[in-house]
């Protein structure tokens, strides 16, 4: 395992080296706790190594944690994240799922919590590190905006069996087919209870559904053996989303959006059993 903590709280060079001991399951004697810059006073044997440096702003140490041990393979960035902050009783920064979107991150709390949150690393000599926008309230990050964050939801990629079984990934046509990706997407984000966080925005909800709108149109260009193809395809994930969703007649997305539905095909009448646009965070 090779990873990055960021963390608040004071002194805590000097008292991580038990809480990694415990984690590897090793000797205390095992773990080098050491400045980044000092490459003298080393513990070149040691099975951990944890090279340390301050920052300043929101978050007060950089802990850069290696080991050479095999069976550490299995341990997880979030687990070791969440036993640094339950020990310490301090929250610990770590990297999120998504490294492509550079400014997210997730938080450990002492109380067990993991949530996105938005970093920024200023440009001073020496930089300041912010918490932005957190998912939820952190009393350590107490300038920090509360709310969900929309960014990180379409760049999870989804398992769609059914689309890949009609169009496989690779396929020169692939492309346009995504209004049938995104609509089997939607019903797997359903069954996952609205994964990374639970929360899913009203407006991305009508894009789902107006992408669905668009797969007629689709079809009817393809040849006739094509068409009973993705129809068959389309079928049958039509059939997961009614058996994932309520008639409702679209008042809830109405109420939602603040735009009546009227005039549009039988989907749009239909809602989630629990609204994941009706949380508080709306």
């Amino acid at each position: 395992m090779m990873c990055t903590l960021l963390t608040t709280g004071d002194r805590i060079p000097d008292r991580i080296a038990p809480v990694l001991a415990s984690f590897f399951g090793l000797p205390i004697s095992e773990v080098d706790i050491c400045d980044l810059w000092d490459l003298d006073s080393r513990n070149w044997d040691a099975s951990v190594t944890c090279e340390y440096a301050p920052l300043s702003g929101d978050l007060s140490w950089s802990l850069a944690i290696a080991t050479s041990d095999d069976d550490a393979s299995q341990l997880t960035e979030e687990v070791l994240a969440l036993t640094v902050a339950r020990s310490l009783g301090i929250v610990v920064v770590f990297s999120s799922d998504y490294p492509d979107i550079s400014w997210i991150d997730r938080a450990a709390t002492p109380e067990g919590d993991v949530c996105y949150i938005n970093t920024i690393e200023s440009e001073d000599d020496p930089p300041r590190w912010t918490v932005a926008v957190s998912e939820i309230f952190i009393p350590a990050f107490p300038e920090a905006e509360v709310r969900p964050i929309p960014e990180i939801i379409k760049p999870l990629r989804l398992p769609t069996p059914i689309t890949d079984a009609c169009v496989p990934k690779g396929h020169p046509q692939r492309e346009a087919f995504y209004p049938l990706v995104n609509w089997e997407r939607l019903t797997a984000r359903m069954a996952a209870d609205w994964p990374p966080s639970s929360w899913y925005p009203a407006s991305m909800y009508v894009e789902d559904l107006e992408l669905r709108d668009q797969l007629d149109a689709v079809i009817a260009q393809l040849s006739p053996e094509d068409q009973q193809r993705v129809r068959e395809a389309t079928e049958q994930v039509d059939r997961t989303y009614r058996s994932l969703t309520h008639e409702d007649g679209g008042e809830n997305l109405a109420r939602a959006t603040g735009t009546p539905i009227t005039d549009r095909a039988w989907y749009w009448y239909r809602r989630p059993p629990n609204p994941p646009w009706d949380l508080a965070r709306q």
